[in-house]
């Protein structure tokens, strides 16, 4: 039954994943929110659906160190006309899109922890923290896609 509920959370996992978060990336539209609103928001929103505050502060320091390193003079002509800090406020916006509506009580164990390859900087992850991690990088990739030049 264990391994059942386990392939059911991975399968839905990709499908998360396969899903395209450019959504969020409409051309011409800046963030509503800065990426400290942004940033904040994403932090309540993680606590609230069970995370832990250790998980939250590895995931949160690890998603400013990523766009933090996202540069201003490359993003496109639609873009630059936001700003770097619209942009990344953008990545959190679609994180949440697309983690959301992640919501606590759920039946499969979000806490069981996975062995990763060094994934972040850590050897082992718990599933919910996978699955943010996860969502991040799509919603990176869609970003550079959409708001940054080649």
């Amino acid at each position: 039954m264990n391994r059942m509920r386990l392939v059911i959370l991975f399968a839905g996992l990709a499908l998360f994943l396969v899903q395209p978060p450019s959504v969020a990336f409409s051309a011409g539209q800046c963030s509503a929110k800065s990426y400290r609103e942004a940033h904040s928001a994403m932090t309540k929103r993680l606590l609230a659906t069970g995370y832990s505050k250790a998980q939250v502060g590895f995931l949160m320091s690890n998603t400013d160190r990523i766009t933090s390193a996202l540069r201003s003079d490359r993003l496109n002509d639609n873009a630059s006309a936001c700003g770097i800090d619209s942009a990344r406020a953008h990545i959190l916006g679609c994180l949440d899109k697309q983690l959301f509506p992640l919501k606590s009580g759920s039946s499969a164990s979000l806490d069981e922890e996975k062995p990763t390859r060094g994934f972040w900087g850590r050897k082992r992850l718990a599933v919910r923290e996978l699955l943010f991690v996860g969502q991040f990088h799509g919603c990176l990739g869609a970003a550079k896609e959409h708001l940054f030049r080649g």
